[in-house]
């Protein structure tokens, strides 16, 4: 079971995701059935990240994975499940029982001509036990940096229609619902929102070289914070993309966008004018691109501006963008983002770096920067070691009432297939938190061992 494979960016214990984990071995086609279960002893210093440690913790998880994917020429179905049956010691009391459930599904149907795409996923966990590296790239999750423990509970479903992809004229629908909750938590950032949004278009391909489009969205936003906030946002677009010549691609789009918010103080709008730009040129070894974005929020109006790199390395990949933001408190900020990944005889290496602006669940805008390293050595071919550093930090982009927050986490580990089977992973985890709505900076040291296996059988 130990291969040649990437090492892990987010820095978390190499336990496989709901998602993949149990599907040891890819769906090439067919029914198939996919299960992983895994046994992890881990050990911690300050389990929680409190600014004072309560003491140590202890906790034992059993967790069992399973997949089922049926997969055709024009329909690929999967079906995802997992659920841990936790024993644990904490400082002060302990707990056990089934915890994490976490359900999921994924159906997609392409024609050629038409696709229809339908997803859902249930998770209600404990945010203790939260990767939010590792949640930031699966899960969508806000304020996944933040502290303030409790449990999470999210939903989300949606669906997307596409027709007349090589027609003249072609449409598209679309339906998302996104909902999370939270209990006992004690950070005031962290408050029970939903979203629903709907989204239509029309696209005409006038020649060979250009085709326009057409499009209106809805976004329903509620939060139950201290100001009962309910907003909806419409957008209404006209774009089009034109083949300026075989290696020179022009997206150009055009809009308004309406704001209405309501509060318990009263109902405050804003509207615009919002457009995008992007030129891309195809190069022998990738491409190049500069775009500019303009687009209007609850805060207001901001504005970007980047320049970007895509290269096809003869061992590996390197895509790199840099730019400015113009946030609505008038401010610049400096955005970008980098991804490299290297595929050597037995080792990988990644990088990944990410700075851009956003709006959180509270309506301040923040800039999030992420910085993520792994690598990854394969000793034998029974043996290898992951490690891994994750680097991330939350601030106001302005003079908003946001948190900074930053974290860090290490983790390396040690994987042994000790039989064809199963694998047995060692490791130890360091983690930091700082925050500035916090009485101090906490830090967290762990060690962790692990027995999993992956099998799958088609029925």
């Amino acid at each position: 079971m130990i291969g040649v494979t990437p090492a892990p960016v987010a820095a978390t214990a190499p336990t496989a995701t709901p998602q993949t984990a149990a599907a040891g071995t890819a769906s090439t086609g067919g029914l198939q059935v996919d299960v992983n279960v895994e046994s992890k002893v881990t050990y911690d210093d300050n389990f929680g990240l409190d600014p004072v440690s309560p003491g140590d913790s202890a906790v034992f998880d059993n967790t069992l994975r399973f997949g089922v994917s049926n997969i055709t020429e024009i329909d690929d179905f999967r079906l995802d499940a997992s659920g841990v049956f936790r024993f644990a010691d904490f400082a002060g009391n302990s707990a056990s029982g089934f915890e994490d459930p976490d359900v999921r599904f994924r159906y997609r149907r392409d024609t050629g001509n038409s696709v229809l795409t339908a997803y859902g996923r249930f998770r209600d966990v404990d945010r203790d036990f939260l990767d939010p590296f590792l949640v930031e790239q699966v899960d969508p999750i806000s304020n996944a940096l933040l502290g303030g423990g409790g449990r999470i509970k999210t939903k989300t479903y949606g669906a997307a229609l596409q027709t007349g992809i090589n027609d003249p004229i072609g449409f598209n629908l679309s339906v998302d619902h996104d909902e999370q909750t939270y209990t006992n938590v004690t950070d005031p950032n962290l408050v029970d929102n939903r979203t629903d949004q709907a989204a239509a278009g029309v696209s005409m391909r006038v020649s060979p070289v250009t085709q326009l489009r057409l499009g209106a969205s809805i976004d329903d936003y509620s939060a139950d914070d201290t100001v009962q906030t309910d907003r909806r946002t419409l957008d209404y677009t006209l774009g089009v993309t034109q083949e300026i010549n075989p290696v020179l691609l022009l997206d150009a789009q055009i809009g308004w966008t309406d704001v209405e918010t309501d509060t318990i103080f009263g109902t405050a709008t804003r509207d615009g004018i919002t457009g995008s730009l992007k030129l891309t040129k195809v190069m022998t070894n990738g491409t190049a691109f500069v775009s500019a974005d303009s687009s209007i929020n609850e805060n207001g109006r901001t504005q970007t501006l980047r320049f970007g790199r895509d290269l096809q390395l003869p061992t590996g990949t390197f895509s790199a963008s840099l730019g400015a933001a113009d946030s609505p408190s008038g401010e610049v900020f400096v955005i970008g983002s980098l991804a490299y990944g290297q595929q050597l005889r037995n080792s990988t290496v990644t990088v990944a770096v990410d700075r851009g602006l956003s709006t959180d669940t509270l309506s301040n805008d923040v800039i999030d920067t992420r910085v993520r390293l792994g690598y990854g050595y394969i000793i034998d071919s029974v043996s290898r070691i992951n490690m891994s550093l994750a680097w991330g930090q939350s601030e106001p982009a302005g003079t908003n009432t946001a948190p900074t927050v930053t974290r860090t986490t290490f983790n390396a580990s040690y994987s042994r297939a000790i039989t064809q089977d199963w694998d047995l992973t060692g490791g130890v985890v360091l983690r930091d938190l700082q925050d500035s709505g916090a009485s101090g900076d906490a830090r967290s040291n762990a060690v962790f061992l692990s027995l999993d296996r992956d099998f799958s059988f088609r029925p």
